[in-house]
């Protein structure tokens, strides 16, 4: 794929299902795959200048695996072919058995591709790489790592607000203080809203949720999945003595 001047391919190794499927019989780390990365204008450049990239991709694709995987052992070539560059540092990577909530299907490889285009331009800005770093993490966090069903809620609307902050405070919709007085539900409805993303919820998709939209419903203010979510973090993060709601 071509991605704000870079020219990226990837290539599955000829053996990979039997690699696959070994690595899963022992705690081993393999590579998968095998990645080239150019200047799509055929120009030099330096090992800090692929950094961005390369934490895009790190970032990007675990995002859409729903756990860490990363580029690993990047080698830096001259136009002679010779190793100028190498690069031994380890990065987050999960084992390849462990089952993610990702959203991406492997199969369709124009998705990703469309998605790391957009997200490999964003890191190229300091600013904006160091943000969605940060949101990309706790949502990873979220869903890779075991743990209780409390400690991913936690994790994950962490990056939420993390979300918030940043597409309400900073870029001055609304002030520190009058974000602070608000309800956190309203606040996610205006993010969602700016990205057209509907707060309701689906009840095949999500029946519990829905179920506890209805019982809160009843004889008060609607509960969309914006004031779901919002509710439910917050009886975990301020229960009322001798009560356990949020269950």
């Amino acid at each position: 794929m071509d991605a704000d001047g870079w020219t990226i391919t990837l290539d599955m190794r000829p053996d990979h299902s039997v690699v696959w499927n070994d690595l899963h019989k022992s705690d081993v780390l393999v590579m998968t795959h095998v990645m080239e990365i150019r200047r799509s204008d055929g120009a030099a450049f330096t090992a800090q200048e692929s950094e961005p990239v390369l934490t895009a991709l790190h970032a990007g694709i675990s995002f859409a695996l729903g756990r860490w995987v990363a580029p690993l052992l990047p080698v830096g070539l001259d136009s002679s072919g010779s190793a100028v560059w190498e690069k031994w540092q380890p990065s987050f990577c999960d084992p390849g058995r462990t089952p993610g909530l990702g959203w991406w299907y492997e199969r369709d490889h124009a998705t990703l591709s469309d998605f790391l285009k957009l997200l490999i331009a964003a890191f190229a800005d300091p600013a904006r790489r160091e943000r969605l770093w940060m949101q990309m993490v706790l949502a990873i966090s979220a869903t890779s790592a075991p743990g209780l069903i409390e400690q991913r809620i936690m994790i994950g609307f962490s990056g939420i607000e993390h979300m918030m902050w940043q597409n309400l405070v900073l870029t001055k919709l609304r002030t520190e203080s009058n974000y602070r007085n608000e309800k956190a539900a309203n606040l996610l409805r205006d993010v969602l809203g700016a990205a057209s993303i509907p707060a309701g919820l689906d009840s095949n998709l999500q029946p519990v949720m829905a179920g506890l939209a209805a019982t809160k419903t009843t004889g008060g203010p609607h509960f969309d999945g914006a004031e779901v979510l919002t509710w439910t973090r917050n009886q975990l993060v301020h229960p009322k003595p001798g009560k356990q709601r949020a269950y």
